[in-house]
């Protein structure tokens, strides 16, 4: 009986954790999303179940329907840079993101030039390193997200990834090219930048086309 009990219970456990709208670690708090334009959102819940989105700074809700295989993709138009915002997401269980800003989103893509962090490879930081460090909370509408190298013959659903926040502690870690072409965005146009970066020193071209 205990085991039957058991059982039960962790069958109803896995059927409300699959329940649960799910989405790539790309999207999540303090991520940037570019401004005026119908941005996608996508991810998974079970199939035939409708996902609701509601975003903040327009109160407007989108509705998107879970398709055979689970998976479920909806626009969502973006106003003028600002923000924080949140994205709220329910498909009977709330998903809310939080701390989201609206403004210019660029792709740091490439080989060693555009991976290489601000400290540098090999203990070898960037010239003028520490004024970079110092100087990073000047910045705080520049948040970051680095994709990590992971190999695969096939393209993968997701990533383990974050959205950082420039300051004193993470600046370090940012693409320096991309940082630094982000503080001059950031200052030409007042607008938050958000940085993708997905690199990698060495790859072969043919890693970054589809196999068509």
């Amino acid at each position: 009986m205990r085991k039957l009990l058991t059982s039960t219970i962790l069958l109803a456990l896995a059927f409300v954790a699959k329940a649960e709208v799910k989405m790539p670690k790309i999207f999540g708090d303090n991520m940037v999303l570019q401004q005026q334009t119908d941005c996608n959102l996508w991810g998974t819940a079970d199939a035939g179940k409708q996902v609701k989105v509601r975003t903040s700074w327009d109160g407007r809700t989108y509705k998107a329907q879970v398709d055979t295989q689970g998976k479920w993709r909806v626009a969502v138009r973006t106003p003028q840079a600002g923000g924080p915002y949140d994205i709220t997401l329910t498909d009977g269980k709330t998903l809310t993101l939080h701390d989201v800003l609206i403004g210019e989103v660029w792709i740091c893509s490439g080989q060693s030039n555009m991976e290489m962090p601000v400290k540098g490879f090999g203990n070898c930081p960037v010239e003028g390193y520490n004024k970079v460090v110092l100087e990073a909370n000047q910045y705080k509408g520049v948040h970051y997200v680095k994709i990590p190298s992971v190999m695969s013959s096939k393209p993968l659903d997701d990533a383990n990834c974050e959205w950082k926040e420039i300051n004193p502690e993470t600046v370090g870690d940012a693409s320096a090219t991309g940082y630094f072409f982000a503080q001059v965005v950031n200052k030409a146009l007042d607008v938050p930048v958000g940085l993708v970066m997905a690199n990698k020193g060495g790859s072969r071209v043919e890693s970054w086309l589809d196999r068509d």
